[in-house]
């Protein structure tokens, strides 16, 4: 019974590591796209430039809310 238990525990933990590196690893973007930013106030400008760079090109913006 006890083996069991530290297998779940040790299965778990394996779990959780993976998630948070998943989570809070570097992130990249596939070759010929632009590098990945977070959005802020600093930074709009640019990404409002990259935005309308190309009038061609579909473009999506998700506003992803946690509610």
């Amino acid at each position: 019974m006890k083996r069991k238990r530290a297998i779940l525990v040790a299965v778990a933990a394996f779990g959780l590591a993976l998630a948070a590196a998943y989570l809070w690893g570097p992130s990249t973007a596939p070759p010929g796209q632009d590098a990945l930013l977070a959005l802020s106030d600093a930074n709009f400008s640019q990404f409002a430039n990259s935005f309308d760079a190309d009038p061609g090109v579909p473009r999506l913006v998700l506003l992803l809310s946690p509610t």
